[in-house]
């Protein structure tokens, strides 16, 4: 049997791209990198929709670059094609999404909903999600919506990872080793992102929120929401996809502040996040409020490695997430 060639193909309002996974004659799957089929070459193969893995529903809003239609691209004739080798290409389109958007934090989350499907594919996986793999491993441990507090041992004993592996934290380890260089015995797991902060020039990392529900902006958005969906209803019943799209881009739109508070009483390593009121947007006033905060840990490990910066540049990243977790998560992208 000759090599077979499939296609993973990703298609957002912003573009798309395609990715080639290769199959040798005794049936081992490798990972081809970035590819551009000829669109008669695809026309000639069968086309199954990919598993985006969440469910836009799930979000008050989305980014667009996230929204994406996952096409899966197999031989005409494909042979002995076995469960895990098609569960896995139905599924590493989303985690080929996240690492292209640098969206950690959701990479994180992917691994999580479908570990056993990517428990027999670990060299593929590993290489796939290099790139991002650091600040990944940061925002899970550190900065995610539920953390990973059991991750300390893992770093300790610096063991290699092991086939079959499903636990994410030890998978994104595996893959940033590179880029962390960790030495568990000279460093704590703290000192070791502060050093990789402090050394890496430029940032691009998406990261939660907590204490949301203590602080105005949650109540403000989900009043200005209700306000918002009825009026766009009225305004657009003649044409209903014209509703979600004006909605998109109100809070598109909204910005944030994400900055230190060294000063604060209680944590002198604090960083507060303050976004947009879409309230007052209603009154003719363009102003932000309180959102919430860094995660305690994540903040210190963030100043420590750039005592001098104060401001983080920052935009709304994501809103809301499966309510079986996160309701009225608050997912920011940061960049400094």
């Amino acid at each position: 049997m000759a090599k077979e060639t499939f296609y993973v193909k990703i298609e957002t309002s912003k573009g798309s791209d395609s990715y080639s996974f290769t199959r040798s004659e005794t049936g081992i799957l490798d990972y081809a990198g970035e590819s551009n089929p000829a669109d008669d070459e695809l026309a000639q193969m069968q086309c199954v929709e990919g598993s985006a893995y969440f469910t836009p529903s799930w979000y008050s809003y989305l980014p667009e670059e996230l929204q994406a239609e996952i096409s899966v691209y197999l031989p005409a004739e494909v042979k002995n094609m076995d469960a895990g080798q098609y569960s896995f290409l139905l599924h590493v389109g989303a985690i080929l999404l996240a690492v292209r958007e640098r969206d950690g934090l959701l990479l994180a989350e992917l691994l999580r909903r479908r570990s056993t499907v990517f428990a027999n594919f670990l060299p593929l996986v590993l290489h796939i999600v290099k790139p991002i793999a650091a600040e990944a491993l940061f925002v899970n441990v550190f900065g995610g919506l539920r953390g990973d507090s059991g991750f300390e041992h893992v770093y300790k004993a610096n063991a290699m990872i092991s086939t079959g592996e499903t636990d994410v934290s030890s998978i994104l380890f595996a893959a940033a080793r590179d880029a962390l260089k960790p030495e568990p015995q000279k460093e704590s797991l703290e000192e070791m992102f502060v050093r990789y902060f402090s050394q890496k020039r430029d940032f691009d990392i998406t990261i939660g929120i907590v204490g949301a529900t203590n602080h105005p902006w949650v109540a403000s958005f989900e009043k200005a929401d209700e306000v918002v969906n009825g009026a766009m209803a009225v305004r657009f019943a003649d044409d209903i996809s014209k509703v979600g799209q004006k909605r998109h881009e109100l809070y598109a739109s909204l910005a944030s502040k994400v900055q230190a508070e060294p000063y604060n009483p209680h944590d002198h390593n604090a960083i507060s996040v303050s976004i947009e009121d879409p309230g007052m947007l209603f009154k003719g006033t363009r102003s932000k409020c309180k959102a919430g905060y860094l995660r305690a840990t994540a903040a210190a490990i963030l100043r420590q490695a750039r005592p001098n910066l104060f401001a983080y540049g920052s935009s709304l990243w994501r809103l809301g997430a499966n309510p079986d977790y996160f309701e009225n998560a608050i997912v920011l992208r940061l960049k400094f």
